[in-house]
């Protein structure tokens, strides 16, 4: 089984939508062992109207717990936040009420996924805001914004500006719908992808600590160098703060079939 680093959970329990108690994340912690996972990176939401230095600390706090569990089982937690971005985003970010990737320059930043993105007013300029501070985006499950299928140009535009591109396992499972599925499918095949995570929310049911089923299907479809880069490479130079890397399209295994001819 190869060693995979999750990026994106809520595994930290009962400070925000994710695991509602710490049972469950001990439970997701054990899960996580057997899959394969040796770090996860804790990214409870900051939403705007809802932090304040109380709530802010309080994060912290049960992020350090987390860490202390998690010991136990051999795997390493690192502290983050998924950052939503909103009308009250600006705010956030001038009280630094934010928490970039274990200190690095990448901070994982999301849109409200029940909406399309050209519904949401100056969505770029919030990537703005977040690069004017030094930092990097991370843009959460990237495929989830395009509902009627991916608009080239903004992808285009995201990844000019060095953005970082991330998937979920659960949209390439299918589990948002189709649209979300192929989303995801084409910026792991047309190479923008960087990193694959499981945007944990639970201990059982599909959002959970899970990522040895995705790297093998990635692995089947476009070779173990893509899989690594995706699954732990990548993640790993983020934890180290340096530069992620783009797929090559070199190293990239080319099959008779496409994704799209097996009946996603």
């Amino acid at each position: 089984m190869s060693s995979t680093i999750d990026l994106h959970s809520h595994i930290a329990w009962d400070i925000d939508d994710g695991m509602p108690n710490k049972e469950d994340a001990l439970v997701s912690l054990e899960n996580a062992k057997k899959d394969g996972i040796v770090a996860i990176c804790s990214t409870p939401h900051y939403v705007g109207g809802q932090m304040n230095d109380e709530a802010y600390e309080d994060i912290h706090r049960r992020q350090q717990e987390l860490a202390m569990e998690a010991a136990r089982f051999g795997i390493k937690i690192y502290a983050g936040a998924e950052m939503f971005m909103d009308s009250s985003f600006l705010s956030m970010l001038e009280n630094e009420w934010y928490q970039t990737i274990n200190n690095s320059a990448y901070l994982l930043c999301e849109y409200n996924v029940q909406r399309d993105i050209h519904t949401i007013q100056n969505h770029e300029d919030m990537l703005y805001e977040v690069e004017v501070r030094g930092m990097v985006p991370v843009i959460a499950h990237a495929e989830r914004y395009f509902h009627k299928g991916l608009d080239m140009e903004i992808i285009d535009g995201w990844k000019e500006q060095g953005y970082v591109f991330q998937v979920n396992r659960t949209s390439l499972q299918g589990m948002h719908g189709k649209t979300i599925q192929e989303n995801a499918w084409k910026l792991l095949e047309e190479g923008y992808a960087h990193i694959i995570c499981t945007d944990t929310h639970r201990a059982n049911g599909h959002r959970v600590e899970q990522l040895s089923d995705i790297y093998e299907e990635v692995e089947q479809q476009f070779g173990s160098v893509w899989a690594q880069e995706l699954l732990y490479k990548n993640p790993l130079r983020i934890l180290n703060n340096r530069r992620v890397r783009d797929l090559k399209m070199e190293d990239k295994v080319q099959k008779k079939k496409s994704f799209f001819s097996f009946g996603r």
